[in-house]
């Protein structure tokens, strides 16, 4: 029998996935822990209200308070914890040295995104920010998601800004404008998606169904059904895995590549979760061995799980867009499914087709023949290629999506040289490997938390970085 609905009941702690505990900026008080008890404590040590359901007059605002700046500076650093720690694997890889890219992505985007993201603002305003995030409502296979909204915040301004301290390139007191560029376009985007008054799926007890319910009752009348086990459930659910490997391997190993929304309770009790997995990102030169091989932009999968037989206990679709379960493994409980193509990042809506499943053999042939070809390229490529082409995935990727829909992409690459990595970081290059800074202490000061340092108080808004030394 399944419980996880009582996960939504007020006052309901949720279940530990994790036995670990997070510090951060709080050692004077107890540990925090995972889920949906973490996320309350975090909103219980906040000094402002930025961390409650907020009015679009609120998100309208040009910029936070220095509390406000503070208060999602250590929530972003415990939901960072709390959505990587259990993945800490993922950071891993034996052929592309992530730890290396990611760094240097995280510090690229914290000195170069503000001017972009203003730039972006100023031309669709804080309206048309908003707006973006909105389009996720209506649309399946678009990056407008929550890992993409999330890594804006939490990877550009969080873990870029805690990287840069850890280096001692900069100061607590620093790039406060800069901050404030970086979270307001979060927070505007996000709240647009979900439209709640939050902005995190951690502040909602890990929920993202964010599509309108016509979008859901549509998409969900072309599932077809199947019993577990059965050969349409091999075949369905071996596509989702070879489709889910090279989404990772074209982004370079991480989750650009996978967006999860979701649950989305149907009317006969299952759950529906929609998967998009963007198997050819054609903004990445690398990504012609896809196209050679016809892949489309994305797969968008409709995942229909039954919660009673897996005695479902609890569901997270955490805000990397991972969809996590108790008890763990949801995939033998698949009863039912479906497959959505979009050929192109800008194809229409309209225009994305389904493929039945027993018609999905080609399709996986042709992401078999992809996968292999980009292998090949990624063994042919320089140490230093893959990690320059790794920080792409990060710095580009994560705002293209918003770049594209604003129609502002073409003016960043022109006017403000998108592609370019600013020469400081192109210097740190050569620090990183230096007393395990990229494998020891980044991983450390981003983990446990005690590197989001607060802004001091005091500190002036409008503070840039004016002094170089």
């Amino acid at each position: 029998m399944s419980t996880y609905k009582k996960r939504y009941a007020e006052g309901d702690n949720g279940l530990r996935f994790q036995d670990l505990a997070y510090i951060g900026n709080f050692k004077e008080l107890e540990p925090v822990r995972d889920g949906i008890i973490g996320d309350r404590t975090m909103r219980a040590r906040a000094k402002s209200k930025v961390l409650e359901r907020v009015s679009r007059e609120d998100v309208l605002k040009d910029q936070f308070s220095l509390d406000e700046l503070n208060d999602l500076n250590n929530y972003l650093a415990w939901n960072i914890w709390d959505v990587l720690v259990m993945r800490a694997t993922e950071g891993v890889s034996g052929m592309i040295p992530r730890q290396e890219y990611e760094i240097l992505a995280f510090m690229n985007e914290f000195y170069r995104w503000p001017e972009i993201l203003r730039m972006t603002t100023n031309e669709v305003g804080a309206e048309g920010v908003m707006k973006i995030g909105a389009t996720a409502r209506r649309e399946i296979g678009i990056k407008v998601n929550a890992v993409h909204d999330w890594c804006i915040g939490a990877v550009g301004f969080g873990m870029g800004r805690c990287g840069l301290l850890a280096l001692e390139a900069i100061k607590p007191h620093d790039f406060v404008e800069e901050s404030n560029e970086i979270l307001k376009f979060m927070q505007r985007v996000l709240w647009g998606k979900r439209q709640d008054g939050y902005i995190l799926n951690s502040q909602d007890r890990y929920r993202c169904a964010i599509h309108d319910q016509d979008v859901i009752d549509s998409l969900a009348s072309q599932v077809e059904y199947f019993e577990p086990g059965s050969e349409k459930h091999e075949k369905f659910t071996r596509f989702n895995a070879s489709a889910e490997l090279l989404a990772f391997l074209d982004h370079f190993d991480n989750r650009l590549g996978l967006g999860d929304t979701g649950p989305y309770e149907l009317p006969d009790g299952k759950i529906l979760i929609i998967r998009d997995l963007f198997t050819n990102e054609e903004v990445y030169h690398w990504s012609d061995a896809c196209d050679a091989a016809g892949v489309p932009h994305c797969y968008s999968l409709l995942l229909v799980i039954d919660p009673e037989a897996m005695a479902l206990d609890e569901i997270r679709v955490n805000d990397i867009s991972t969809t996590f379960t108790r008890p763990k493994n949801y995939i033998e409980h698949i009863v039912g499914g479906a497959v959505f193509v979009r050929e192109t990042w800008n194809t229409p809506m309209s225009e994305v087709y389904q493929v039945k499943i027993d018609d999905l053999e080609k399709r996986s042939e042709g992401i078999q023949q992809a996968t292999l070809s980009l292998y090949g390229k990624l063994a042919r490529m320089s140490r230093r290629q893959l990690i320059t082409n790794g920080m792409y995935t990060y710095y580009i990727d994560m705002i293209l999506p918003h770049l594209r829909i604003a129609g502002t992409y073409e003016k960043a690459c022109v006017d403000y040289d998108f592609w370019e990595i600013d020469q400081r970081v192109a210097n740190y290059y050569y620090e990183i490997n230096k007393r395990g800074f990229a494998q020891a202490v980044v991983p450390q000061k981003i983990f446990s938390g005690e590197g989001y340092l607060p802004f001091p108080d005091g500190t002036d808004l409008r503070r840039s970085k004016y002094f170089w030394g």
